[in-house]
């Protein structure tokens, strides 16, 4: 902070000047980076094309969460790309696939270790603060909503496009939206929230700005909005600061009310109606039962579940999802074309 006379000016924090100085870059990799932003706080900077999450983005991420307990005060997810982030790379997704060849086992490990860093942000025993703007997609959503807060700037687009590609967003995103959505509704109106949930995912409904995000529950009231672009990673860092101070690690909740058969069933009469109307494809139905089923706590009756059981059927049926060739074909015609495939 520069001062002149009595005025203080805030210098903005700019990136790829900190990283001129070797000893502020603490880690880094071809798609994220580790940055001292110095008091403390440390940016995991994503800067892959399209700021995707791949490897690169989970080792660097898991090397942070080693070093800053005890040695630094708490984590600024963020960078000054074009966009936040398009989410989670299609063709690390592939790839993964294909190393796994038949075990399956392999590949849910793998998928577990990627969804415990997004909801872990939730758990680590130090603040984190999402820092999103313009286009904030997919997994990258996902993360920031496991964040303590975020901040984004008001620019902010966010959405969970996953079943264009022929998946759930299961690094906790179907799970944390259903809660916030029933949290909003109120007890006893759970299956009107069950609805919101199911149809911001199967629609992939996109906010127009940062404000516009709270219509859909991507942010929460506490979260606060940015509207210079340039303070972006300042604002970050000081709620940072600000919430170091008398830090308490959260827990995943163990209280989540799921509507089980019953609310499952309703979701799946209207399900087989749009696939009657020719509205959805067969294939878009078993997409669409997924990510009902996760949301209504897997089969069985109506009762109390645990965040991490529901976390725990996303991997399940993501896993059903990703192995299905078309959900293949779909992924291999959105990076060939840019567009979704109705297969």
């Amino acid at each position: 902070m520069a001062f002149y006379g009595r005025m203080a000016v805030l210098v903005p924090i700019v990136l790829d000047d900190l990283r001129k100085d070797p000893g502020r870059v603490l880690a880094t990799g071809a798609g994220a980076s580790l940055i001292d932003l110095d008091d403390g706080v440390l940016c995991l900077e994503f800067h892959s094309k399209g700021n995707t999450l791949d490897g690169t983005t989970l080792e660097i991420a898991e090397h942070a969460n080693a070093i800053i307990p005890g040695r630094h005060r708490g984590l600024v997810v963020g960078n000054q790309g074009a966009h936040f982030s398009f989410g989670a790379n299609l063709r690390w997704i592939l790839s993964l696939i294909d190393d796994v060849g038949d075990d399956h086992a392999a590949f849910l490990a793998q998928s577990k270790r990627v969804q415990r860093l997004t909801t872990g942000m939730r758990t680590l025993p130090f603040p984190v603060v999402s820092a999103p703007f313009n286009l904030t997609i997919g997994g990258a959503l996902e993360l920031s909503m496991y964040a303590d807060r975020m901040q984004p700037h008001i620019s902010m687009q966010a959405r969970l496009p996953e079943v264009a590609v022929g998946i759930l967003p299961d690094l906790g995103g179907t799970s944390e939206l259903y809660i916030r959505c029933i949290d909003a509704a109120g007890r006893g109106h759970e299956a009107r929230g069950l609805q919101q949930a199911f149809e911001t995912i199967i629609f992939m409904k996109s906010s127009v700005d940062a404000e516009d995000a709270r219509r859909y529950h991507f942010l929460k009231e506490h979260d606060r909005i940015s509207q210079d672009r340039s303070l972006l990673l300042n604002d970050a860092k000081a709620r940072v600061l600000e919430s170091a101070e008398h830090y308490v690690t959260p827990a995943l909740r163990t209280d989540v009310p799921v509507l089980g058969d019953e609310g499952f069933a309703a979701i799946d009469r209207a399900i087989g109606m749009a696939v009657a109307a020719r509205i959805a494809s067969e294939y878009d139905a078993n997409i669409a039962r997924a990510i009902a089923r996760v949301m209504t706590g897997g089969p069985g009756p109506a009762r109390i579940a645990t965040h991490q059981e529901l976390l725990d059927l996303e991997t399940e049926y993501f896993q059903t999802l990703v192995f299905n060739p078309k959900t293949r074909e779909r992924m291999e015609h959105m990076l060939a074309t840019g567009k979704p495939l109705r297969n």
